[in-house]
């Protein structure tokens, strides 16, 4: 019981916050599941209202933020590691084969507080650091949101060193899932949907701007 209200913890973590291994053709891995996760794309019409630069790092940053909130990576099966008792996997991804090289993937996108302090948090038990320095991950996520049907996009505010966007989501409301195509212009029906709003707030930092907070809808 212990272990299974941890787990779910780890997934809260995540979502509210809210992966390596040797390479080589050797290793044994295991692909992830097929999901709906799997199939959701970024293209332009889902884009916030923002420049190319920012849209493209809004893009990127979603691919990997999805990756980690439905643990949708490459696995070596045979490097398990046992922590606090739990089993890690390593994640195969030839993209950062250690921990710190995953942490620094990741600040391309996202702002030091927001890595350390949420996706790499030490309450999220969802990743640890292996003893050869390896990247290991629990292999459990969050299940997909079966109602989302689209979102939209509004400004929030704008800065020199912090600026904003809102997203308003929504879900449908019928007790079925949303079977329909996704749309990111608010519908001609709103009746038939609830709907959540979500703030994303990028920092200017050093190296650019950066994501202080990022969220997904499904």
């Amino acid at each position: 019981m212990k272990k299974k209200l941890l787990t779910l913890l780890a997934m809260t973590v995540i979502g509210a916050a809210l992966v390596t291994g040797c390479g080589g053709n050797d290793l044994e891995t295991v692909p992830p599941e097929e999901s709906v996760a799997a199939t959701i794309t970024v293209d332009d019409a889902s884009l916030p209202p923002m420049d190319e630069e920012i849209q493209q790092l809004y893009a990127d940053a979603y691919k990997i933020y999805n990756q980690i909130n439905f643990c949708n990576f490459d696995f070596d099966a045979e490097d398990v590691y046992e922590k606090d008792g739990f089993e890690y996997t390593r994640v195969a991804d030839s993209r950062f084969k250690t921990y710190d090289e995953f942490r620094t993937f990741l600040l391309q996108y996202f702002t030091e507080q927001f890595v350390d302090n949420g996706i790499l948090s030490p309450d999220n038990i969802m990743f640890t650091k292996g003893e050869n320095g390896g990247l290991y991950c629990l292999q459990a996520g969050r299940g997909t949101n079966i109602f989302y049907a689209g979102h939209t996009f509004a400004m929030d505010k704008e800065g020199e060193d912090e600026m904003g966007f809102k997203a308003t989501a929504y879900y449908a409301n019928n007790g079925a899932p949303y079977e329909g195509d996704l749309f990111y212009e608010a519908p001609a029906d709103p009746e038939n949907y609830t709907t959540q709003e979500y703030l994303f707030v990028l920092w200017k930092e050093e190296a650019g701007w950066r994501f202080n907070t990022f969220h997904l809808f499904a």
